[in-house]
């Protein structure tokens, strides 16, 4: 909560936030009505530190998802899960349990600027037939960038 509070006050962007141990989907509900009150064009709401081996975590999530639907129909628009790239292919499970949860709409590899390459995301990509839409190359602002195959094709199999 604290590192959300931080970035948005370096991206002057506001930030709802609940307390430790607030229920989640209550605070994606107070978001939306923040935002909508505010007349916000869009709206992140992260749900950080959710393991997919954690079951309660999972149907947590999919409260989420269900009370966001409630307040605003149709809502999430776009639910992009962010894997680690040095997390290699424990990555692709991850993808798919919570795919199976939530229904994914994409993909952010962070940490792609060390010696990992994001392979796994090809075989994501195969599987699921998920997009990448963003990846992190540093801890700056502007080190979150659009996904350009290219260039990650350049990276993945150039010298």
């Amino acid at each position: 909560i604290e590192q959300l509070k931080l970035w948005g006050d370096r991206l002057n962007v506001p930030v709802v936030a609940g307390t430790y141990h607030a229920d989640p989907a209550a605070v994606a509900h107070d978001a939306i009505s923040a935002a909508q009150s505010r007349g916000a064009d869009y709206l992140f709401v992260d749900t950080a530190g959710r393991l997919h081996t954690k079951n309660n975590l999972m149907k947590e999530l999919q409260k989420v998802h269900r009370v966001m639907d409630k307040k605003l129909p149709g809502a999430p628009h776009e639910v992009l899960l962010v894997v680690d790239a040095t997390t290699g292919m424990n990555a692709l499970t991850q993808a798919r349990e919570f795919h199976k949860a939530v229904t994914l709409t994409g993909l952010v590899i962070t940490k792609l600027d060390g010696t990992s390459r994001g392979g796994m995301a090809v075989a994501i990509q195969r599987e699921l037939g998920l997009p990448i839409k963003f990846i992190g190359v540093g801890e700056q602002a502007e080190d979150l960038q659009p996904f350009s195959a290219a260039e990650f094709a350049e990276a993945l199999f150039g010298e």
